[in-house]
C-alpha cells in the first residue's frame, strides 16, 4: 500500500477562488463546555470538564429532546447521549448564541439518529469524530419541523407539547444562519494494488463518519470543509447552504435519509479545500449532494463513490448558481457486478480549470455511471478532464458523458475521454449547446479490446469553432471504433484540427462513421483534416457531409485504406446547397492495401476548385479505385496549381503498383470551366482498367491555357463522353484517351451544339502498340484554327489507327429568320446627291451559281440544271418594289434550261453552259432608262 497524489487516479482537477466564513481562531475560543438550559429535562455530568454524559431529556414516542445553552466538545473529550435503545431520534438544539466548536467525540446508544442544531455557528475540528449507530444532522437552521405542526426551534425555545410526535420532516431557516465548519488533517490517498478489484482508493484519516448506510448531514449558512474527511460506507452525505426564510425537507429513506431542496431559490456558499475528501464507497456506491449558491472545490479536494459490491450505487450530484473545480475531482468507480455511482452537476456556471476532472469506471461486470451535466455555460481548461473508461478485462459497459448547456461551452486545453480496456463498450459523449469552442483539447472514443468505442455526438445550435484539436474515435481490437456525429448552426475548424476516426493497425473492428450537418457555413482552415482510416482488417468509417455552403483551405478530407489494411476504405459524400469552394484542399479516398478505394459522391449548386484542390479517388493496391460523382445545378470550376505540381481537378487514379481499375469521373453541370491546368482525369498506370469519364453540362464546357480532360491506362478502358451546349477550347489545352503498351486506345465522344478548337488545342486518342482510338463529334458548328488537332493515331502503324469522325445535323436554314420591312428602301436615294447620278436607277448584283429567295421565309434553293457562270448584265431599271409576306415553301420545279455550248473549266472538265461561249457581251441587255441629265447627251 502507497500513498499517492490525486492526479494519479486518471482525472484531472478544477475551481476558482476562496470564500469568506466565520474566522476559525475566533471561533475557537468559544468555552469549550456541554450545559443544558432548563427548557427540557436534560442533565449533564463530567468527571473532568472534557468527557460530558448527557441524560434525561423529554421523550416522546421515538424522538428524545435535549436542550442546552451549550455545547462544545474539547479536543480528547467526549460528549455522550445516554439513551434507551428503543430511541429512534435524539434531538438536541442549542439556545445560548454561541458556537458549537467539536473537536472531540460525539457518542450516543443503539442506533438512534442524532440531530443538532445551534443556529449560531458549528465547527468541527480536526479531532471530531461520531461515533452513533444511526444518521447524523448538523444544521444551523433556528427549528425542526414535525409533521403536526410542532417547531421545535433554537430561538424561541419552548418544551414539546405531549401529544405524540413523529419523525421531523424539515428544517426552518429564519434570519442569518450561522457557519458549518469542517476542518481536519487532509485526505491521504492511498492506492492498494494489492486490494484486489476492492477498495483500490482510500484514505488513512477516518474524520467524521456514520455507520454504513446511514446519512451525514451538514445543513447551514455558509458551509466550509478545509481539510476535513467525510465518510458514509455506501450510505449518503448531504451538504447544503441555505440563506434566510427558507424550508428544508427531511426524507426518510429505508436507511438513513435524504433532504429535498425544492423551494428553496435563496442560497449560500460551500467550499471544499486543500485535500478535503468525501467519500460513500459502500458495497453498493453512496450518495453525495451538494447544493448551494457558489460552490468551490479546490487544493486537491476529491468526491467518491465507489461500487465495491452486488449493490447499484446511487449519485454524486452538485447542485449551485455556480460550480468551479480548481484542482480538484469527482470520481466513480464500479468493482462488482454492481452499477456504479452517476455524476450529476447542474447550475448556471460551471467551470472546471487547473487539472481538475471528472471519472467515471468500471473495473468489473457492472455498467459505470454516468456523466450529466447542465448548465447555462460551462468551461473546461487548464488541463482539466471527463473520463470514461473500461478497464483491463472488466465486462461492463462504460458511461456516457453527457452535457447540455444552453448558453457558450468553452473547452481549452482539456480533455474529454470514453474509451474501452475491457470488453464492455466504452460510452458514449454526447454535447449539446448554444455554442461550443474547442482548443488545443483532445475529445476520443477508443476501443482496446473487444468492446466497442463510444460514439461523439455534438448537436449545437449556434456555431461551432474548433482549433488545435483532435477528435478521435479508434479502435485498436476486435470492437469497432464509434461514430462522431456534429449537427451545427455553423462549423468552423480552424488550424491544426483533426477529425477521424481510425481501425488501427493488427485491429479486427472497423474504422467508425464521421457525420457533419451545418444549417449555415463548414469552413476549415490550414492543417485540417476530416479523415476515416483502416490500418488493419476492419473497413474505414463513411463521411458524410451536408452544409448550406462549405469553403476549405489548406485542408483535407480523405478515407483511406493503409498498405497494412486489408479492409475497404470508405465513402465519402458532400451535399451542399450553395457554394462548395476548395482552396488548396483535398477531397479524396486512398487505398494502398488489399481493399477496395471508397467512392466520392458530391452534390452542389456552384462548385470551386483553385491552387490545386483535387477531388481525388485513387488505388495502389490490390483493390480497385473508387469513382468521383459530381452533380451541381450551377458551375463547376477548376482553376490552377499548388506550387509542388498537383493541378485542380477531378481525378480517379490507379498507381503503378496497383492491380485493381480504377473507377472513373462522372460530372453534371449547368457549366464546367477548366483553366490554368485545371484537369478531369481518370488514369491506370498498373494491369487494370482505367475508369471511363463523362461529363454533361447544360450551357457549355470551357477550357483554357493547358487544362485538359484525360484518360491514361494500360490496362484498357478509358472512354471519354462529354455531352455540352457549346465546347470551346483554348490555349494548349486539350482531350486526350492515351493507351500505353498493347492497350488500345479509350473513345472519345463528343456532343455539343458547337465545337471551338483555337490556339493549339488538341483532341486525340492515340495509343503506343496498340489501335488507336476512335473520336465521334456530333456539333452543329466546328470551329478550328489551323494549328488545333484531332487526331486517332497509333504509334504500332496506319493499319493500327484509330478513326476520327464527323456528324453535322441538317439545318433548316428558314427557322429563326424574321420578315424584312415591307418596302424596300431606295440606297440611291440614301447615297448618291449628285442629280446625274440620281438620273440612274440603283443597281443590285448578285454572281455565282445560287440566287436569293423572293423573300427571308422562304428556301434558298438553286437551280436544277448546272449552269456555270452567265456575265452580268447593266441594270435599265431601279424600283421600289413592295414586299409581300409568304409562307415558308419548297420550291417549284423550274423550266429546264437548255445549254448554249460548252467550256473546260478550271480542272480541266467539260462544263455544259447555258449561254453562246463564242459571242462575247452581255447577252440579257434591258434598255437604259431615261434621263434628262445634260451630262448624258
Amino acid at each position: 500500500m502507497k500513498k499517492i497524489s490525486l492526479f494519479l487516479l486518471t482525472l484531472p482537477l478544477c475551481a476558482i477562488g476562496s470564500l469568506t466564513f466565520v474566522d476559525t481562531a475566533t471561533a475557537q475560543q468559544v468555552t469549550q463546555q456541554v450545559t443544558p438550559d432548563g427548557t427540557v429535562s436534560t442533565t449533564v455530568t463530567t468527571p473532568d470538564g472534557k468527557n460530558f454524559t448527557i441524560n434525561d431529556g423529554t421523550r416522546r414516542g421515538g424522538n428524545l429532546f435535549h436542550s442546552f445553552k451549550e455545547f462544545s466538545v474539547p479536543a480528547g473529550g467526549s460528549a455522550n447521549f445516554n439513551n434507551a435503545a428503543d430511541v429512534l431520534n435524539i434531538i438536541g438544539r442549542v439556545t445560548g448564541g454561541s458556537v458549537s466548536n467539536i473537536d472531540g467525540a460525539i457518542t450516543a446508544l443503539g442506533k438512534a439518529n442524532l440531530f443538532l442544531l445551534n443556529p449560531n455557528g458549528i465547527i468541527f475540528g480536526p479531532n471530531a469524530s461520531l461515533r452513533i449507530g444511526g444518521s447524523f444532522l448538523g444544521s444551523t437552521a433556528n427549528s425542526l419541523l414535525f409533521d403536526n405542526g410542532f417547531e421545535f426551534s433554537a430561538t424561541n425555545p419552548q418544551a414539546p407539547p405531549l401529544l405524540s410526535i413523529n419523525v421531523p420532516i424539515g428544517l426552518g431557516f429564519r434570519n442569518n444562519p450561522g457557519a458549518i465548519q469542517v476542518q481536519g488533517p487532509g485526505n491521504e490517498l492511498v492506492y492498494n494494488a494489492k486490494a484486489g478489484p476492492r477498495d483500490k482508493f482510500d484514505s488513512n484519516v477516518t474524520g467524521l463518519q456514520v455507520e454504513p448506510g446511514k446519512t451525514l448531514a451538514l445543513v447551514g449558512g455558509n458551509v466550509s470543509v478545509n481539510r476535513g474527511v467525510l465518510r458514509s460506507k455506501g450510505g449518503r452525505i448531504e451538504i447544503g447552504s441555505f440563506d434566510s426564510n427558507q424550508v428544508v425537507r427531511i426524507l426518510p429513506q429505508e436507511q438513513g435519509l435524504s433532504l429535498g431542496y425544492e423551494g428553496t431559490p435563496s442560497l449560500r456558499d460551500i467550499e471544499f479545500s486543500n485535500k478535503s475528501f468525501v467519500n460513500v464507497t459502500g458495497d453498493g456506491g453512496g450518495s453525495i449532494a451538494i447544493v448551494g449558491k457558489n460552490i468551490n472545490l479546490n487544493s486537491e479536494s476529491f468526491l467518491l463513490s465507489d461500487t465495491l459490491g452486488d449493490k447499484n450505487g446511487g449519485e454524486i450530484r452538485i447542485v449551485g448558481d455556480s460550480i468551479i473545480f480548481n484542482r480538484a475531482s469527482a470520481l466513480s468507480n464500479t468493482f462488482s457486478s454492481g452499477n456504479g455511482a452517476q455524476i450529476k452537476l447542474d447550475a448556471n456556471n460551471i467551470t472546471f480549470q487547473n487539472q481538475s476532472g471528472v471519472s467515471i469506471q468500471t473495473w468489473g461486470s457492472g455498467k459505470a455511471g454516468d456523466i450529466n451535466i447542465g448548465a447555462n455555460s460551462l468551461e473546461i481548461g487548464g488541463g482539466s478532464a471527463f473520463v470514461s473508461i473500461t478497464i483491463g478485462n472488466s465486462t461492463g459497459l462504460a458511461g456516457d458523458i453527457n452535457m447540455s448547456v444552453k448558453g457558450p461551452l468553452v473547452v481549452n486545453t482539456a480533455g474529454i475521454t470514453a474509451d474501452s480496456s475491457g470488453t464492455g463498450n466504452a460510452g458514449k459523449i454526447n454535447i449539446n449547446a448554444n455554442s461550443l469552442q474547442i482548443e488545443n483539447s483532445g475529445i476520443n472514443s477508443r476501443a482496446f479490446n473487444s468492446g466497442f468505442g463510444g460514439e461523439i455526438n455534438f448537436n449545437i445550435a449556434d456555431s461551432l469553432t474548433i482549433k488545435g484539436t483532435n477528435i478521435t474515435t479508434n479502435t485498436y481490437g476486435r470492437g469497432d471504433a464509434g461514430k462522431i456525429n456534429i449537427t451545427a448552426g455553423s462549423f468552423r475548424l480552424q488550424e491544426g484540427v483533426g477529425v477521424s476516426s481510425q481501425a488501427q493497425e493488427n485491429s479486427r473492428g472497423k474504422g467508425g462513421e464521421i457525420n457533419i450537418t451545418v444549417a449555415g457555413t463548414l469552413e476549415s482552415g490550414r492543417g485540417v483534416g476530416i479523415q476515416t482510416s483502416t490500418y488493419g482488417q476492419g473497413d474505414a468509417g463513411k463521411i458524410n457531409i451536408r452544409a448550406n455552403s462549405l469553403r476549405a483551405k489548406n485542408s483535407a478530407i480523405s478515407s483511406n485504406t493503409t498498405a497494412s489494411g486489408t479492409g475497404n476504405g470508405g465513402e465519402i459524400k458532400i451535399t451542399v446547397a450553395d457554394l462548395f469552394d476548395l482552396n488548396a484542399t483535398g477531397v479524396k479516398t486512398q487505398n494502398l492495401g488489399n481493399g477496395n478505394g471508397g467512392d466520392i459522391q458530391i452534390q452542389t449548386n456552384n462548385f470551386s476548385l483553385s491552387n490545386g484542390s483535387q477531388v481525388s479517388a485513387s488505388t495502389s493496391g490490390k483493390g480497385n479505385g473508387g469513382g468521383v460523382t459530381v452533380n451541381a445545378t450551377g458551375n463547376i470550376s477548376a482553376d490552377g496549381q499548388f506550387t509542388n505540381g498537383n493541378k485542380s481537378g477531378f481525378y480517379s487514379t490507379v498507381g503503378s503498383s496497383g492491380v485493381g481499375n480504377a473507377g472513373g469521373v462522372n460530372i453534371t453541370a449547368r457549366s464546367l470551366s477548366l483553366t490554368n491546368g485545371g484537369t478531369v482525369s481518370t488514369s491506370n498506370a498498373g494491369s487494370g482498367a482505367a475508369g471511363n469519364i463523362t461529363v454533361t453540362t447544360a450551357k457549355d464546357i470551357r477550357l483554357d491555357n493547358q487544362a485538359s480532360i484525360d484518360a491514361n491506362t494500360k490496362g484498357g478502358q478509358g472512354d471519354i463522353s462529354l455531352n455540352s451546349g457549346d465546347f470551346i477550347l483554348r490555349n494548349n489545352s486539350n482531350i486526350t484517351t492515351n493507351a500505353q503498351g498493347t492497350a488500345g486506345g479509350g473513345n472519345i465522344r463528343i456532343n455539343t451544339e458547337n465545337l471551338v478548337a483555337l490556339d493549339d488545342t488538341s483532341i486525340t486518342a492515340n495509343a503506343e502498340k496498340g489501335f488507336g482510338g476512335r473520336i465521334f463529334i456530333t456539333a452543329q458548328g466546328i470551329f478550328r484554327s489551323p494549328d488545333s488537332k484531332i487526331t486517332a493515331i497509333s504509334e504500332a502503324g496506319q493499319q493500327f489507327n484509330g478513326i476520327v469522325q464527323f456528324n453535322t445535323p441538317e439545318i433548316d436554314p428558314s427557322q429563326g429568320l424574321f420578315e424584312l420591312t415591307e418596302t424596300v428602301t431606295d440606297a440611291a436615294q440614301q447615297v448618291a446627291q449628285n442629280p446625274c447620278i440620281k438620273g440612274f436607277g440603283s443597281t443590285f448584283t448578285i454572281t455565282g451559281r445560287g440566287g436569293l429567295p423572293s423573300d427571308p421565309n422562304k428556301i434558298l434553293s438553286s437551280d436544277n440544271v448546272r449552269v456555270d457562270l452567265i456575265e452580268p448584265v447593266v441594270s435599265t431599271v431601279s424600283l421600289t418594289t413592295a414586299t409581300e409576306k409568304k409562307p415558308s415553301q419548297q420550291p417549284t420545279v423550274k423550266k429546264i434550261i437548255p445549254a448554249q455550248g460548252w467550256i473546260y473549266n478550271d480542272k480541266g472538265q467539260v462544263v455544259l453552259v447555258g449561254y453562246d461561249p463564242t459571242k462575247t457581251g452581255p447577252q440579257r441587255e434591258q434598255p437604259a432608262p431615261t434621263s434628262n441629265c445634260a451630262a448624258t447627251r
